[in-house]
Order: structure tokens, then C-alpha cells, then sequence
């Protein structure tokens, strides 16, 4: 994040330390302020202060400080009640560890709805459900976490791809088709499998959506669509990745089931059908789970 990066000062010269700690120390002041006048505060020139922002990956000034007040406002309106890295504490009891844990899971969806925009989210539907193949990749845990999004879009005919290794995926990502998505997950946004496999897909010709933290990354540069996950927890000092594992989860049902409701009447038929073929012993005598047919069945 910018804030970080401002923070840190890596590779900053004396003058760009000077500018970054003005940054920081002006913040939401910095919407009525120019590179110009920044300069003057300073005793330096316009083109240094322009410098570092390029510095942090922006064309010039005003691109950065568009983005730095936008990542200003998230962390000023984002949840503080529940501590994402350290959720519970040693001496907490079950009972308090289940009620922070259900309260963190709260906050990280009203955050992940948040922060993504119902543009960004369209797109995205619309290519993965446009897309001969959808793979997901991710060098972490969430590639598990997809798994469920495989079983639910194939029940509705769809064909999506998990790769768990990095080799598979660079190979899928090479022969990467235009009719192809692939959906790249990265915390960081900068992991270095996903930034390969990435890049590839784009020079192969294939699309690519970003599941990554907010705020500009590597990541998020290259794809054609960004969806932000919940970005409240350090990279290494925290107890479990909560909010990356919710948000991955809460996002592709989200994009399932809006995948699902573009034709809903058939892909409820479809699936229906596919689950009723393939789980025929499966039953259960409690009335909450059994199938309206079945009840039906029962009641003649």
C-alpha cells in the first residue's frame, strides 16, 4: 500500500524522506494541494516532488494523489473493532474466541462488498461467464478454497481449473487462448508464480482477473480486472490469513451465483438435475433437508 511504501522510504533520497514524511504527515490536506506548492513548502522543485511519485509507480502527482486519498479514506472507513492479525488473545475463552472469530467474519464481508465497485464486478462476471475455460491460481491456501467454486460452476456446466502447481500453471498460462480466463490470487499482488503466470496470459492473449489487496500492486497493473479483497492484515505477523480466505470465498460466490442467474431457470434445472443423478442414495429423514420432491413422494 502507498502508506506503507511512504512509511518504509526504501531507496528515498534525503529530499524524498523529506517529501514522504509530508505526505504522510498532510494527508487528506493533500487534495487542495499542488506539486507546485508542495515544492515551495519545501525549498524544493516541482519535478522532485513529481520524481517520487514516479518513483512509487505513478505518471506524476496528481495520479498518486488521487490514489492516496482514495487508500486514505478505505483505511479511515474500514473496520476497527476486530483486529484482522490477532483477532483473540491467549487468556480468551472459547466462548470469546468464537464471538470475535463470527465478528471478524462480519467485518471482512462488509468490508470485501466495501471495497469492490459493481463495474469492476460486472466485468468480471461477464468475462468468466463469456470464457470457454476459467483456471484460478494461487500460490497459497485459497486454491483450496476454490475448489468449491469448481464443484459449483461445473453443476451448471461450467469448466473451471484449480492449478496447484506452479509448473502446470505456467503451462496453461503459455497456451492461454483469448476465450480463456484465468483468475489470479495474490495478497501481496506481488507473489512471483502469480506474476509469472499473469504476464504470460497476457502475451499469450488471455485475460486475466486479479483477486488482490487494495491499493496499486504489480498484480493489479497487469490485469484486465482488479477485485479487491479484504486488506487489513500484515503479510507475516498475523495468527491466520482470515480475510484473504473470506474475501476469496465471498467473491467467487458472488460471481457464481451471478454467472447461475444469467440464466437461472435452466441452470437450476441443470443443476439439479446433474446433483440428482449422480447423489441417487442420498436422503435424510429431518423435514429442513429434504427435497420438496421427496416430501411430495412421501406425502402420496
Amino acid at each position: 500500500m502507498i502508506v506503507q511504501q511512504l512509511r518504509e522510504q526504501k531507496g528515498f533520497s534525503p529530499i524524498e524522506q523529506s517529501i514522504a514524511n509530508y505526505f504522510l504527515e498532510a494527508g487528506e490536506g493533500l487534495r487542495e494541494q499542488s506539486a507546485r506548492s508542495i515544492a515551495s513548502k519545501l525549498y524544493t522543485a516541482p519535478s522532485t516532488v513529481s520524481r517520487l511519485c514516479k518513483h512509487l509507480g505513478y505518471a506524476g502527482y496528481n495520479d498518486f494523489r488521487d490514489d492516496y486519498l482514495d487508500e486514505l479514506r478505505y483505511l479511515s472507513s474500514a473496520f476497527t473493532d476486530i483486529d484482522a492479525n490477532q483477532p483473540f488473545r491467549k487468556n480468551d475463552d472459547v466462548r470469546t474466541i468464537t464471538a470475535k472469530i463470527g465478528a471478524l467474519y462480519r467485518e471482512t464481508v462488509d468490508d470485501t462488498l466495501q471495497l469492490n465497485d459493481g463495474d469492476a464486478l460486472e466485468r468480471a462476471i461477464d468475462l468468466v461467464a463469456s470464457a470457454r475455460n476459467v483456471f484460478v491460481y494461487s500460490a497459497g491456501p485459497q486454491s483450496y478454497l476454490a475448489e468449491d467454486f469448481v464443484d459449483k460452476m461445473a453443476r451448471i456446466g461450467r469448466r473451471v481449473i484449480v492449478t496447484h502447481k506452479d509448473d502446470t500453471s505456467y503451462f496453461f498460462s503459455t497456451n492461454a487462448q483469448p476465450d480463456e480466463v484465468f483468475i489470479a490470487l495474490s495478497y501481496s499482488g506481488e507473489t512471483s508464480g502469480a506474476l509469472r503466470v499473469a504476464r504470460q496470459v497476457k502475451a499469450a492473449g488471455g485475460t486475466v482477473i486479479a483477486l488482490t489487496s487494495f491499493g496499486r500492486n504489480s498484480l493489479s497493473s497487469i490485469a484486465d480486472v482488479t477485485l479487491h479483497v479484504s486488506t487489513r492484515e500484515k503479510l507475516v505477523e498475523k495468527v491466520g490469513c482470515y480475510g484473504m480466505s473470506i474475501s476469496t470465498v465471498l467473491l467467487l460466490d458472488v460471481i457464481y451465483s451471478c454467472v447461475l442467474a444469467l440464466d437461472y431457470d435452466q441452470n437450476v434445472i441443470t443443476r439439479v438435475k446433474a446433483t440428482r443423478a449422480y447423489e441417487v442414495y442420498r436422503d435424510s429423514s429431518n423435514p429442513i433437508l429434504r427435497d420438496r420432491r421427496d416430501q411430495q413422494t412421501t406425502a402420496l
